[in-house]
């Protein structure tokens, strides 16, 4: 054992002499998680940070108003007096149901694209080897397909 400790030494070095990590790019995603724009506020990108917050905003507004909304139509749906009362009632909650759904999806949409730029960009910024890299691969042994995600800091 103690033969081997010298062979290791070297490889315990390299380990301890990595270089240490910018601790802005690690906060400029943590602000990007929380709410879009954030994390673009952070790293001094003033123009995208209003884009990406004021349409993050405008999609979570639009979720509320159509659940307000949609939540009336049903409420007139559920207390009609006639037949075609209650059909053109429930094609409204339908109707704002959808709309609700797509501002959600939207909203989704706006995170994921403000996460994959403050990626892109401090990955410029901050030096090549730290990256995103997606990895296909397929498994032999139980015959299953799938992908990674590898996120490097």
């Amino acid at each position: 054992m103690l033969l081997a400790l010298p062979a290791a030494l070297p490889g315990l070095r390299a380990e301890a002499e990595k270089p240490t990590r910018d601790p802005r790019l690690r906060k400029a995603l943590e602000k990007s998680l929380l709410f879009p724009g954030l994390g673009q506020l952070y790293e001094k990108q003033y123009a995208k940070a209003a884009l990406f917050g004021f349409a993050e905003a405008a999609c979570l507004a639009l979720v509320v108003v159509h659940i307000g909304k949609g939540n009336d139509a049903y409420w007139n749906y559920r207390h009609a007096a006639t037949a075609a009362d209650a059909a053109a009632w429930r094609r409204e909650t339908e109707r704002l149901d959808r709309r609700r759904n797509t501002a959600i999806l939207a909203a989704a949409g706006i995170w994921v694209l403000n996460l994959a730029d403050i990626l892109v960009f401090t990955g410029k910024k901050y030096g090549r080897e730290r990256s995103l890299a997606f990895q296909p691969f397929y498994r032999h042994e139980n015959q299953a397909y799938g992908a990674g995600i590898t996120c490097r800091f």
